[in-house]
């Protein structure tokens, strides 16, 4: 017979339970002796059990006469408790942030130094008399390491007959049992629980089910669904603009707003709307954009120094600070591609604005730095950039000022802007060695690869096109046999948990990112497709898009269904990727910049449409 306690009903999900019971009290007043296996959940709302000395006294004669106990999340701080679980607790209870559990010994099912991931409290101790099976560490692998761990996890000690097993984290309690990453590795731990330790566990079945399937119309029709469903829009016709996203850690909905977000989504309404003929989306994709308008991110006034640069994001200053190159690009290329569509002047005037803020602070060699502040405007004026020298040397920022410049060229037909984007570009190509990324070189190049192609359709120069095929050979030697671009080559793999990285560290880790490779490759390879009509490079898109269609999430809960999130494992067929990025980690999924920015691909491969087309 099994008994569980657990007044928040948690476990109940994954543990084949004989006698329930919602608290310790219950228990206590029955005869233990008549179970094998008793598991008490001591986590209530964050708070470890303390349990009354007469249950540890039950307890204790139970593993005794050989009774297993499974114990999670009780209060270690007493000599009683601690001495039963062979754990003595530090600290109060601490919430896990970029700590990893790894397994401490090898086993049937698993292997020594292998990592998983949870979300929830964890307690901080060290254990006497024990076998440790999991421990608590900072580890900046992806899968697999070397260190030990600094905090037991799971342990478990004998009594006598019976044994004491003790997990100092949420586990068969979590709340978010989605969090319980790689879902395929924590299976093969309760295997090894239930083979070696004989508890009476249930496989955990994944929330998050992929749709994989190629069908287009039904990827598209779920992904515009997830913008209705998930929460993200703060009003159901968008006239309050759209959030950033579903966080990476919290899996709920961060909301900030961001002009570039919101380009990105008006951008998918826009085309949506051609796509379905109804003209509600279109309407939606201009209520973002007056949305943006109305609230003041854009500087409007004339005299300012700041003049038509817009917020990074919903900020209480009057003016931008911030001004970073990637998201001042992106509103302008995306209002000067609406007005071309919808021949709305706003679109022109804005869209113009922000991209002559940018050429009149475009370096002499087409470049720029990746983000100017307010105060080094103020400081220096325009002119300082203009005849400067430095600039950021990354794809990720320059490639899409360029394509911005190319919007703007076909607007205004101002040569200027075309000089400046093939300049620039070319001064990119002319200094590979130089060239700098972010995240990984698979995702700078997925991003100078929309400039490239558009240039080329532009003006067929040969060094252009030269480069658009050095670019597009580098990413088809990652292309992974399911179509994705595999993250290679990454920068600084020490920099995982300080800032902004990668979801890898080291190539051959198998980790496919939608947030800056594969999502901007549903477009940027698609304009190359346009721009060449190449069909090496047609199956290229191919194959991403397929990729792509065929990892959308399909999950009972609202903020995943129809979304993406950032990291996937290609290898075990699951979202799963080293979450040391401290903005946005491995399962953050991007309103705009992943789910609007992949929508749109598909749109724009549907329609048969290029963004330089009318």
């Amino acid at each position: 017979m099994i008994a569980l306690v657990d007044n928040s009903k948690q476990m109940k999900p994954f543990v084949d339970v004989t006698n329930y019971f919602s608290s310790i009290e219950e228990l206590q007043e029955k005869n233990l002796l008549k179970y094998e296996f008793i598991i008490i959940n001591g986590n209530d709302n964050g708070i470890p059990m303390k349990l009354p000395y007469g249950m540890i006294e039950k307890l204790w004669e139970f593993i005794e006469q050989g009774g297993t106990l499974y114990g999670e999340l009780i209060n270690c701080e007493e000599f009683p408790t601690s001495r039963l679980f062979g754990f003595k607790q530090d600290f109060a209870v601490t919430n896990r942030r970029l700590e990893k559990l790894v397994i401490s010994t090898d086993n049937l099912y698993c292997k020594k130094g292998q990592l998983l991931e949870w979300q929830g409290p964890f307690l901080t101790g060290f254990t006497f008399d024990t076998e440790r099976l999991l421990d608590i560490g900072h580890f900046k692998e992806t899968h697999r390491t070397e260190e030990e761990g600094a905090y037991p996890g799971i342990i478990v000690k004998s009594h006598g007959k019976g044994k004491a097993i003790f997990s100092t984290f949420s586990f068969l309690g979590n709340e978010q049992i989605w969090t319980l990453r790689p879902n395929w590795l924590w299976n093969d731990v309760i295997k090894w629980l239930i083979k070696d330790y004989q508890m009476p566990l249930k496989m955990i079945n994944p929330v998050i089910q992929l749709s994989k399937q190629g069908d287009f119309e039904k990827t598209i029709e779920k992904g515009v669904q997830w913008f209705l469903h998930s929460g993200i829009l703060p009003k159901a016709d968008g006239s309050l603009g759209v959030y950033e996203n579903v966080h990476s850690i919290r899996s709920d909905i961060s909301n900030d707003l961001r002009p570039d977000c919101h380009a990105h989504t008006a951008l998918m309404f826009y085309l949506y709307g051609e796509y379905t003929k109804d003209s509600k989306w279109e309407n939606m994709s201009a209520n973002l954009l007056t949305y943006l308008f109305e609230a003041g991110y854009q500087d409007v006034v004339p005299n300012s120094i700041t003049y038509g640069f817009w917020k990074w994001y919903q900020s209480p200053r009057s003016k931008p600070d911030q001004i970073f190159s990637d998201d001042n690009s992106w509103v302008a290329l995306v209002l000067l591609y609406l007005y071309r569509k919808t021949g709305i002047e706003e679109y022109k005037k804005r869209g113009l604005l922000t991209a002559y803020a940018l050429l009149n602070t475009q370096n002499v060699n087409g470049l720029r730095p990746e983000c100017i502040r307010e105060q080094e405007l103020v400081d220096n004026g325009k002119a300082y950039f203009q005849t400067s020298t430095e600039a950021s040397m990354n794809p990720h920022f320059e490639a899409i000022v360029h394509a911005a410049f190319i919007q703007a060229y076909l607007v205004s037909n101002d040569g200027e802007f075309l000089q400046t984007a093939s300049k620039g570009t070319l001064t990119l190509l002319e200094n590979k060695e130089k060239l700098k990324f972010m995240y990984s070189k698979t995702a700078g190049y997925s991003r100078f690869l929309l400039s490239l192609a558009q240039l080329y359709a532009i003006t067929k120069d040969e060094e252009i096109r030269k480069g658009l095929y050095e670019v597009t050979d580098y990413l088809t030697r990652h292309q992974h046999e399911l179509g994705a671009i595999e993250e290679a080559d990454n920068p600084d793999p020490e920099r995982y948990g300080t800032e902004d990285t990668g979801v890898f560290r080291l190539n051959q880790e198998g980790i496919a990112d939608q947030l800056y490779t594969n999502n901007f490759l549903c477009v940027n390879a698609w304009e190359a497709v346009k721009a060449t009509r190449n069909s090496d490079l047609k199956d290229f898109h191919e194959k991403i898009v397929h990729f792509i269609s065929s990892i959308q999430i399909s999950a009972p809960k609202c903020e995943f269904d129809g979304g993406w999130m950032r990291s996937f494992h290609l290898e075990r067929g699951e979202y799963y990727g080293n979450n040391g990025d401290t903005g946005w980690g491995a399962y953050v999924m991007e309103s705009g910049w992943t789910n609007a920015i992949i929508v749109s691909g598909l749109l724009l491969k549907e329609l048969d449409q290029s963004l330089l087309d009318f």
